[in-house]
């Protein structure tokens, strides 16, 4: 996603706003708005879902990068002649009860 969408939140809005009509009286739903409403639900429902697959996307490869990186550390760590160094462990005399 190279831009910001607000596809998404201005579509709901204006969904929103198509149902002002119906707030005020009873009103029969005829076919035509029924078929208006259905369509703007299927293209909000692409937007989210398409904003969900990004989300999604960019959480893995974050975390896919940050085992990549502590792998390489790891493996620095371990490799023989290396002036990486793991801190040793001390015992803390508190702790928070976990």
């Amino acid at each position: 996603m190279a831009k910001l969408s607000l596809d998404l939140s201005d579509g709901l809005r204006e969904l929103s706003a198509l149902f002002d009509d119906y707030t005020h009286e009873p009103r029969v739903l005829e076919p035509a708005d029924a078929r208006a409403f259905k369509e703007a639900i299927r293209l909000l429902y692409s937007a989210a879902r398409s904003l969900e697959n990004e989300i999604s996307r960019r959480r893995w490869n974050e975390l896919a990068r940050d085992e990549a990186l502590s792998d390489h550390v790891l493996g620095e760590a371990y490799r023989a002649g290396s002036n990486v160094r793991l801190f040793p462990v001390i015992a803390r005399p508190f702790h928070d009860g976990r």
